[in-house]
């Protein structure tokens, strides 16, 4: 297990379904932007010691974060697509850090109410594949069908919940294996939608690790409000 931890903070999108004037992670938060806030719960646990910010090239929000000038905090230039900014994050810390086979994680910036208990978990799981944080459904699940000459959709089965579970950040993998895994998905045309899709990929098995409810990514305009109003209580249960 490492001593210490790297954090890849994709933060290169507009988040559009937000709504919004700027990219969702510059909304304001109990008074600080939605990174900022996602940030600060990151470095408050002992075992992480450096996130690699990953931005858009033409961001103009980034130098009135508060961590805009902390040594801690380390600045590159993300991609068009999520999964191009992490690999271009992993490309960074490896080539300008050093960091070859140690496990790194990678969180989502919308996700402001990662619990430090959430983290110690996955930290803890001992998978060499790696791992990440995911809740069992709990709803039933249905498979749609879409009928694009109407635009609507109907169900076409309904699926065992048993064995579904929704991935959520951070995930935690070898930062030289996610980047080869990422590579090898990008040179034939894969759907990479988080990092475990890249391990899945290659054939491998990465272990889900619980988390809790609260840890949602901010997406639409109600979810900001759900998540003001949970930051008071995070990691008090």
């Amino acid at each position: 297990m490492n001593d210490s931890y790297w954090v890849i903070l994709p933060a290169a999108g507009v988040g559009a379904r937000m709504q919004a004037k700027q990219p969702k992670q510059y909304l304001t938060l109990n008074g600080q932007y939605l990174i900022d806030q996602t940030i600060q719960r990151l470095l408050s646990h002992e075992k992480i010691t450096n996130i690699a910010v990953g931005l858009s090239v033409n961001d103009a929000y980034w130098l009135d974060s508060i961590w805009a000038n902390d040594k801690r905090i380390h600045r590159y230039i993300g991609g068009k697509e999520r999964s191009d900014t992490v690999l271009n994050g992993l490309s960074f810390i490896m080539d300008r850090h050093a960091i070859k086979d140690e496990f790194v994680l990678v969180h989502d910036a919308a996700r402001p109410l990662i619990s430090l208990s959430e983290i110690d978990d996955l930290l803890a799981n001992t998978n060499p594949v790696g791992a990440l944080l995911a809740l069992p459904a709990k709803d039933t699940i249905k498979q749609s069908q879409q009928d694009l000459e109407h635009y609507t959709a109907h169900v076409e089965s309904t699926l065992d919940r048993q064995y579904i579970w929704q991935a959520q950040t951070p995930q935690k993998f070898k930062a030289d294996v996610l980047f080869t895994a990422l590579l090898a998905a990008h040179a034939k045309n894969a759907v990479i939608t988080d990092e475990s899709s890249a391990l899945e990929f290659m054939g491998q098995k990465p272990d889900l690790v619980e988390g809790k409810a609260s840890n949602f990514k901010v997406t639409l305009p109600i979810d900001l409000l759900i998540a003001q109003s949970l930051l008071p209580a995070l990691d008090k249960h």
